[in-house]
């Protein structure tokens, strides 16, 4: 699983080698990284694609590089970004009960989906939906649950494109790539969603397209609690199946 989504290749792998030991902890806060040199020698690599990498990590908020001083380890609970949450999730270094981070993440999603619906139904023009409903329209037909739960991010996201607000998408946008790598993770666990989430969804967009914003939000509050109470023990099981194992414990 890539952990960055800018860099590909043998330079993604280097930046995920290293984003790997600085959030599971071999590399820890306040530490000065190896030389540049000693990184590419054990990594297998140029000095040149450490240097990318420590560039990539930099973006991240996990390293902060200074010529002539090597690179020093940041705090990323405090200063990274949503980039962190899919090797966060692997590293299983978990500051809150596996059951709690389950909940927070759901609240989060719940979050930037309100938001989403509340600026369509404010300011989406007339025929704005068009994206939404054609991402809906394959939803009888998606099977597998990681792709559907992809689908499902990128119904939202057309929804928040489809106000026109570009301050509040990049926002999201920040939020949703990671997002949707932690749903590919733990869509298998969780399932697909509810056998009414097609004709749920499409009500949804018939309320933003009314502009009745008050009861968009409502409607996708209701099937919020409702879908997110059924998925909640899944996720964390699945959270903590995952921690258990990197433990070598049992489940």
């Amino acid at each position: 699983m890539s952990f960055v989504q800018a860099p590909s290749g043998e330079l993604q792998r280097v930046t995920d080698a290293i984003l790997a030991r600085i959030v599971g902890g071999t590399y820890p806060s306040g530490l000065k990284l190896p030389s540049e040199a000693d990184l590419a020698g054990e990594l297998g690599c140029g000095r040149s694609t450490i240097r990318e990498a420590l560039r990539n990590l930099t973006a991240l908020g996990v390293v902060r590089s200074r010529r002539g001083s090597g690179a020093l380890v940041l705090d990323f609970r405090r200063d990274g970004t949503p980039a962190l949450l899919p090797p966060y999730v692997l590293a299983g270094r978990f500051d809150r009960p596996v059951e709690t981070l389950a909940l927070e993440l759901l609240r989060l999603r719940a979050m930037l989906a309100r938001e989403a619906v509340r600026l369509a139904a404010r300011y989406a023009p007339s025929g704005a939906m068009a994206e939404a409903r054609s991402i809906l329209a394959g939803a009888p037909s998606e099977k597998d649950p990681a792709r559907h739960a992809l689908m499902e991010l990128d119904l939202f996201r057309a929804i928040v494109c489809s106000s026109g607000i570009w301050p509040a998408v990049w926002l999201a946008n920040s939020f949703w790539a990671p997002m949707r790598e932690l749903q590919a993770m733990l869509a298998p666990a969780v399932g697909l969603p509810p056998s009414d989430f097609e004709p749920t969804m499409g009500r949804l967009l018939e309320l933003i397209e009314a502009r009745e914003a008050e009861a968009a939000e409502l409607h996708l509050e209701a099937w919020l609690a409702r879908v997110d109470a059924e998925i909640l023990g899944a996720m964390a099981r699945a959270l903590g199946e995952d921690d258990a194992k990197r433990k070598g414990g049992t489940p």
